[in-house]
């Protein structure tokens, strides 16, 4: 399903964000994008976007989840099958050059069972990396 269809019928696209799974629903975004200016962003600049985020904290979709949602909702909408993105810091340098983005799609029955996980408190970072981005958690 793409991202059109999820929020033109009103439900919820899952998306995780390195260890958080977010909802999206596009009637709570706080600025409606500009199809013009928005075809104009290549997903390299959104993934700028996203590394200049991670850069600045390593926590920022939980310190700023709605700044994260806009930059999954960015992503989204450039790659629709995608549903997932880690930002890995590799340095504790802060320059953005040191964050690593990665990009993936996954089921949408997965998503919606880590979602109910995480809603219980079962979902962590550690079962995030083994499962999804195959790396160790810190």
């Amino acid at each position: 399903m793409s991202l059109d269809h999820n929020l033109s019928t009103g439900s919820v696209l899952y998306f995780l964000l390195n260890d958080l799974i977010l909802d999206i629903d596009a009637t709570r975004m706080m600025q409606p994008l500009d199809a013009e200016r928005f075809s104009a962003l290549s997903i390299d600049y959104i993934a700028q976007l996203g590394k200049e985020m991670f850069a600045e904290d390593v926590q920022a979709h939980r310190n700023n989840p709605e700044r994260a949602r806009r930059l999954a909702y960015l992503i989204h909408l450039k790659m629709p099958r995608v549903n997932a993105a880690q930002f890995f810091v590799t340095s504790t340098s802060g320059a953005s050059e040191s964050v690593d983005a990665s990009f993936k799609s996954l089921n949408e029955m997965a998503m919606e069972l880590m979602f109910a996980q995480q809603k219980i408190g079962q979902l962590d970072s550690r079962k995030v990396d083994n499962e999804v981005w195959h790396r160790m958690a810190a």
